[in-house]
Formats: C-alpha cells, structure tokens, sequence
C-alpha cells in the first residue's frame, strides 16, 4: 500500500519546446504558426502527454523550455492541469531556452510547492576565480571571468503530505548544463588570436571550461542548501536535469561530491554525507545483474546525459535516511527509432525515480 509521504521524481529535455510562430535560437520561428506547424506542435504535445500520463512522477523537471503557455498546453493535453502545480516562465530571448518544474498536488488537492521558487542566474557572490595561483606544476595565474549560468537553475522547495510524523521539506534543484557542443563565439572584429589561429579548438575548450564552472557553480549552491549546523540536522536535496555529462564525468562528480556508498554490510561507508548526492543510476545499478543506463545518442554513441541525483536522506545506508530508493526507468526506447523526432518525440530520454516514506529506525528503539 503506498504511503502518502512516498515521493518519485522525473526529468524530461523538451527538445526546444516552443509555441508555433515562437522563436528560440533562430530568428525564424521555430515551428512556423501555420496550419502545418499547428500540426507538428500537436503531434508533440500528444506524444509527451502520454509520457506524463505513463511516468505518474509526482515532481517533473524539464529543461529546453521556451514557453510557459507551452508547458500549460502540454498538461491540458494531459488532462493533469488540475493536478500539478506549474513553475515556469518564458524564455528571455533567443537562444535562452529556460528549465522549468511542476509538482502533483497531494490528495486533497492542496498545493505540496512551498513559496519562493526562483531561477538563479548568477554564480554565487563570493564563487570568483580572479588572479589564483598555481603552488605546483606550471605554477600559473589562473582568472576565469564566467560568472553566470548559461541556462539559470531552479530552485524550489516541496512539502509532502503528512503529519504524525510530518516529512521534512524537499529542496529540489533544476539544472541545464551547458553541452559539450562547441561554443557559440563572437567573430567579430578584432579576432582574438585563438579563435583566429585554432577555432574550432577554441569552441570546444571554452564550451567545457563553462561546464565546469557551472558544475562547480551549482555546487556551490548546494553547499549552501545542504551543510548541517547540528549533527541530525536534515536538508533533503533533489537535484534534476540534463547535466550534459555522464555520472562519472568530473563535471558531474563535482556536483554530487562523489560521496561514498556502501557495499557490504560490514562497511560504514554512506553512513554520513552532509553534502553527498547519490545519483539514482549508480542506486540501480547496484541492484541489477545486468543495467543499460542511457538518455541520448549522438553518432550512434549511447551517453547518459539526464540525472536524478538525491543527499543522503534518500539513501538507503544513510543514518539520516528518510526515504528508501525502490526502483528507476529510462523511457528510452523511442531513441533507437531514426524517425523518433517524426513523431514528436523529444530527443532525450525520460528518467524517473521512485522513493518509499521509510526512516531509519531509531537504534534505541530496537535495541
């Protein structure tokens, strides 16, 4: 029997989702506001409403967002408009795709988003790489000037439902990082000698130095969130999105803190991890025989790039836990399909994970 404080979590890349006759990295519209192009959106908004419908997750992040009356019309698609709680807004600009949020309403209908949602655009005040040093090796002065997201994250609070006991407040963060395609780069005049001499290298280099700030950035942010005055001081973290890397990569270990995880019973590890995040697809691989993990394909490569990653109030091992992991999905099927964009199906798979109300006992209680 489910438990009321049960909580999934799903993440869905959109594929530039965009009303017709809106722009998004071009100044011609991306699907035109046509008869034709009014065609193509609903076939898009049919095919992701079925994969709402199917996942059932009670928290969804998206990312490639460019319109809050798109993401609207994909939940009256649904017919679940009425059952979530929607965070979004439209994209800025061109080539400003936004990520975006919704949130299940409990039983009641009540709203479980608590006030104060907010995209974050700005690297933390004080997160500045001016004039570093190096003490080894080339012994270098490092400066690196990005101070900004490139796509800002989300960053929201939930409540789930119940009292006796009352679950603790969620804060769940929605991120896009850059991609590991080339920069976009200004060639305008005067050329900067790298981009003169070595552009394509250039590209390349400064679209993973942004990566990496804005791992590191996003870090930052969760040290914020996640660092414990008292010792059984609790602050349940959720980070969700297209990190543009796998679970392994450093950008991404820089986000989850790499924390440890336990596997034997005898082991101590994942007893504590203040700012650990434990990402759902190692939690499943470590149950399965054998485990296929992948949300993407680009030149018949098969990368995961979409995560969940969830602190150690969801780890099973952790002495903090208030949540036990039950199982993990990648839709991903329609990703082997040439035709799968013919359809309207985004380009990137949907992973939803699911997590059962389940505390640790008190040892003084059972002992």
């Amino acid at each position: 029997m489910p438990n009321m404080r049960d909580l999934s979590f799903a993440t869905i890349n959109l594929l530039n989702l965009q009303v017709p006759g809106g722009i998004t990295y071009d100044t011609d519209p991306h699907i035109p506001d046509t008869p034709e192009g009014q065609a193509e959106y609903r076939m898009r908004l049919v095919w992701l409403a079925a994969r709402l419908r199917e996942i059932e997750a009670e928290v969804i992040a998206f990312q490639e967002l460019w319109s809050a009356r798109a993401l609207r019309d994909l939940f009256e698609e649904a017919r679940l408009l009425d059952r979530y709680d929607l965070v979004a807004r439209d994209a800025p600009g061109r080539g400003r795709p936004q990520v975006a949020l919704a949130v299940r309403r409990d039983r009641h209908g009540e709203s479980q988003l608590l006030p104060g949602a907010e995209w974050i655009a700005d690297f933390p005040a004080d997160f500045t790489f001016d004039g570093l040093r190096e003490t080894q090796g080339a012994q270098e002065e490092i400066t690196v000037t990005i101070g900004q997201f490139s796509r800002p994250v989300l960053r929201a609070r939930i409540q789930s439902e119940g009292t006796s006991p009352t679950p603790p407040p969620v804060t769940i963060y929605v991120a896009h990082l850059k991609s590991k395609g080339p920069n976009r780069l200004s060639f305008a005049r005067p050329l900067p000698v790298a981009l003169a001499r070595y552009a394509e290298l250039t590209k390349a280099a400064t679209s993973h130095i942004r990566r990496v700030m804005e791992a590191a950035a996003l870090r930052a942010l969760l040290d914020e969130t996640m660092t414990s005055v008292e010792e059984d001081d609790l602050s349940p973290t959720v980070v969700m999105g297209d990190l543009n890397d796998d679970s392994l990569s450093v950008t991404t270990e820089l986000i989850t803190g790499a924390p440890p995880y336990r596997l034997s019973s005898k082991s101590r590890a994942g007893g504590t991890s203040d700012k650990g995040l434990y990402t759902v697809e190692r939690l499943q691989q470590y149950r399965s025989l054998r485990h296929v993990y992948y949300t993407h394909i680009f030149e018949n490569k098969r990368e995961s790039l979409d995560h969940i990653l969830v602190s150690e109030e969801f780890y099973d091992h952790s002495r903090k836990r208030r949540w036990s992991f039950r199982d993990m999905e990648v839709v991903n099927d329609h990703l082997n399909r040439e035709s799968h964009q013919a359809i309207g199906a985004t380009d990137h798979g949907i992973v939803r994970a699911v997590f059962d109300w389940n505390p640790l006992p008190d040892p003084a209680s059972t002992a």
